[in-house]
């Protein structure tokens, strides 16, 4: 049985990217750059005005300047701004040749062809040719998961056509003869499936749209026929709900031996999560996930996840965050190290977090408000000596 670094390192080792391709903006929200981007040119360009107003040369002791030319965004000046002269100018606009300082047009007088500054002591209202980045300057990185603002940089580089990491391709099989859809009454011995729609919202909070579902009987060929079936549409993480301990219906380990899989590791000294396969094929990876929701959603945050972002290309770390704890008593010791759902809150203008309560592996009301996982080592106390725990935030990309 593996402690959770050891699993992790595992992962580490044997899970890696899947290829790149080249996409359009329009459909690269959320993907990871798989290259480098930098300046093409300085940004700006050009000094630009960053007011409507009048440029002029700041150290003119002139009271009054003629006005010898109007520049909108998008012109290119004609000629140089001479002593006594001046140009209205506009947002955006290329500053003219001679001028150093554009005064807004709240602060002048118009008078026929003439401006009167009205006062001169503010700032020169010009973004300055390469005060963003100059030309080769790196403005994303490799790794990068491309946002809104990402991506507004990248339109504005003109990289239109950015490489990515292909779109995950992720399946989910949820076994187990007892469970009906949620839409239906169980009948006796039945039980809703949740895991299916616990599953879903965790692939998506992880930025991947492609995911395949599918229920399946604690049936050995039936459940090897669709995996079989699943892996020979391509397959770039399975995940199976049940079938992960050593009962006799539990044929997870045998159905991806039989699909070629080598099983990397069986159980990890984790509470809740102990029974969990993790298992690859080539470049496919699968885990058998224990089949209580509440271990689902810990393996999912401390294994699973390090499994997509080995696959999407992105450096998975984790930044935990020390905070009080809202709870009297808080969590107990147990030989496993525990992952404890919490929830976060503010009290008294300082973060705190207070444990959910939970009776058992199954219990989803232990989920309900979770904004995070309390990290409690084996064999250890929940808090130091100054009644604080060690935090992971949720719902953050990849915990970065």
């Amino acid at each position: 049985m593996l402690s959770l670094s050891d699993a992790r390192a595992e992962i580490i080792a044997r899970v890696h990217a899947v290829p790149a391709e080249p996409v359009a903006l329009a459909t690269a929200h959320g993907r990871v750059l798989r290259e480098d981007i930098a300046a093409p040119e300085d940004m700006p360009e050009f000094d630009r005005s960053a007011m409507d107003g009048y440029a002029f040369r700041s150290d003119d002791p002139n009271e009054r300047f003629r006005v010898v030319a109007e520049i909108q965004a998008g012109e290119v000046p004609a000629g140089q701004i001479n002593p006594g002269e001046c140009a209205r100018i506009f947002t955006g606009a290329q500053v003219p040749g001679g001028a150093d300082c554009v005064i807004p047009q709240e602060q002048v007088k118009r008078e026929g062809e003439w401006m009167l500054p009205v006062r001169r002591d503010g700032p020169s209202f010009i973004r300055q040719r390469g005060e963003d980045a100059r030309v080769g300057d790196l403005l994303l990185s490799w790794g990068s998961r491309l946002g809104t603002g990402e991506l507004a940089l990248l339109a504005q580089v003109g990289a239109v056509q950015p490489r990515v990491s292909r779109a995950l391709r992720v399946a989910h099989v949820v076994t187990g003869g007892e469970l009906v859809p949620p839409d239906q009454t169980p009948g006796p011995g039945q039980i809703r499936d949740s895991n299916s729609t616990l599953v879903r919202a965790l692939i998506a909070e992880a930025g991947i749209a492609d995911l395949e579902q599918s229920r399946c009987p604690d049936d050995l060929p039936v459940l090897q026929a669709r995996v079989d079936e699943i892996l020979g549409a391509g397959c770039d993480l399975l995940l199976m709900s049940g079938g992960a301990s050593v009962g006799d219906y539990d044929y997870g380990a045998r159905v991806l031996e039989g699909a070629g899989f080598e099983i990397v590791f069986t159980k990890m000294n984790l509470r809740p999560g102990k029974p969990l396969i993790f298992a690859t094929k080539g470049t496919t990876v699968a885990f058998i996930l224990p089949g209580n929701p509440l271990s689902h959603f810990v393996v999912f945050q401390v294994a699973v996840r390090l499994a997509l972002a080995r696959l999407m290309g992105v450096a998975e770390s984790w930044n935990p965050i020390r905070l009080p704890l809202c709870s009297a008593p808080p969590p107990q010791t147990d030989p496993r190290e525990t992952f404890w759902p919490i929830r976060i809150h503010s009290e008294e203008g300082q973060l705190v977090a207070t444990p959910l309560h939970w009776q058992s592996s199954g219990d989803l009301r232990g989920l309900v408000g979770a904004h995070g996982l309390l990290r409690i080592a084996a064999g250890s106390g929940a808090v130091d000596d100054q009644g604080r725990g060690e935090c992971i935030l949720l719902n953050t990309p990849f915990h970065a």
